[in-house]
């Protein structure tokens, strides 16, 4: 028996060792090819915005928690709304794990309607998750009366936006169309600050959708002040910090409502999401979700989002997985109304902010490049004017001495005439001369 023992504890213990080897063995595979391998980190974005830079403190953060500690390139995929980037790693991308991309829900939506420029099922793509939720705003100057949703129910509020296919331009004609709000919206504006100008200048009395982030963020004195009433959050859920703002879903007057603009809607809850490719390697794609999941509750990386001035109010590639399926299998009535809703509020013609031309201002002074350009100019009257621009935007459309130039060459001394939609805020084109 003493002899026997040892040979059976041996045996046992072999036996443990080889049913435990396909774990390491799998998690050493996985660390092998991030060893070997650059993960790519695809934004869907131009630089220098929101997107650019969440995407970029991910790329920072999770080839921490990535087996093999891949080195990473961050790499800008614009086009479509983001939808060029999903259409990119979804028909030609890597399905081996090495790229991951970074893209705007509504793309997953524009899929989920129909529209033909999408190329993707958003089903089949490996979810990582999200590391926050959606929080966009539609807000009114508290100088029109107007407190609730209830109250642009009664009265026409105009709000300003960027195009007909933005948040801004969409959900306020969605809402008049299922809940019976009364938003006219007018477009054209170059960005949402450019609306928010001229909500301060009176043009527009309200914003159709912005992030509560940057409102607390970039107008923290518009809460204080209290210049502003926020009538809903457009998402599904209320947010803690919003607890008395309603959702469009709480105002809806039929159940067949509700599920409308949950079909729309839902998206949101997704707000900054990342995929992987439909077939990546399993072993891969788990691994590569983890890293998000761990990433997300880290103190450095929470910090390092809410320096790029967004949040952390995570989801899970699993939840998200669950939302998705739920949004499928909504009945054909719901979904085909829903499409048709969301479809037709982007098609329909709306008004257009039309932007000023200001003649005879001489260049004074030329700080900065790229998005941090400013401009000051002085007119006849000795009158300053100040405006932000993008150097490549106005690159575009530039004039110097009667042909086409760039934003880099206006000099000091200059006289131009230049378009602009208020004071402070961008110039959109320059006919200079000097």
């Amino acid at each position: 028996m003493n002899k026997v023992l040892p040979i059976l504890l041996g045996a046992a213990v072999g036996g443990a060792w080889l049913a435990g080897a396909p774990v390491p063995a799998a998690a050493d595979a996985v660390s092998d090819f991030y060893k070997e391998t650059r993960l790519k980190v695809v934004i869907g974005y131009s630089p220098g915005g929101g997107y650019d830079r969440g995407g970029r403190v991910v790329g920072r953060h999770i080839k921490k928690y990535i087996p093999g500690n891949p080195s990473v390139l961050v790499q800008n995929m614009p086009g479509a709304g983001s939808m060029r980037s999903l259409n990119w790693v979804y028909t030609k991308g890597p399905k081996d794990g090495s790229a991951i991309v970074h893209f705007h829900p509504a793309a997953m939506r524009e899929a989920y309607i129909g529209a033909a420029g999408a190329r993707f099922d958003p089903r089949k793509f490996y979810w990582l998750g999200s590391f926050t939720q959606g929080n966009s705003t539609l807000f009114v100057r508290a100088d029109t009366g107007v407190k609730t949703i209830q109250d642009a129910m009664k009265k026409q509020i105009i709000i300003g936006a960027t195009s007909p296919r933005s948040g801004g331009g969409v959900y306020p004609r969605i809402l008049n169309q299922v809940l019976g709000t009364k938003f006219k919206v007018v477009v054209g504006y170059g960005s949402t600050g450019e609306s928010t100008l001229a909500m301060e200048r009176g043009e527009v009395q309200g914003i159709g959708a912005w992030s509560w982030t940057q409102l607390r963020g970039i107008k923290p004195k518009w809460i204080e002040t209290k210049f502003v009433n926020i009538l809903t959050i457009l998402t599904i859920e209320r947010r803690a910090e919003l607890a008395d703002i309603p959702t469009p879903l709480e105002l809806a007057k039929s159940k067949a409502d509700r599920d409308v603009l949950e079909a729309i809607l839902a998206w949101e809850k997704i707000n900054r999401p990342f995929v992987t490719a439909p077939g990546v390697h399993p072993a891969r794609g788990a691994a590569l979700r983890k890293a998000f999941s761990t990433m997300v509750t880290k103190k450095d990386f929470v910090k390092d989002i809410e320096l790029a001035a967004l949040d952390v109010k995570p989801v899970s590639g699993e939840d998200v997985e669950k939302l998705i399926a739920k949004i499928y299998a909504y009945p054909k009535n719901i979904a085909d109304r829903a499409r048709i809703v969301y479809s037709e509020m982007r098609n329909i013609k709306v008004a257009k902010a039309k932007p000023k031309t200001a003649k005879g201002l001489k260049i004074a002074a030329i700080k900065g490049k790229g998005r941090k350009m400013r401009l000051t100019f002085t007119d006849a009257s000795g009158k300053t004017w100040k405006f932000k621009a993008q150097d490549g935007r106005l690159s575009r459309k530039t004039k110097i001495n009667g042909k086409k130039g760039k934003a880099g060459a206006l000099k000091v001394g200059m006289v131009c005439s230049v378009t602009y939609y208020g004071e402070g805020g961008l110039v959109y084109s320059a006919n200079c001369k000097g």
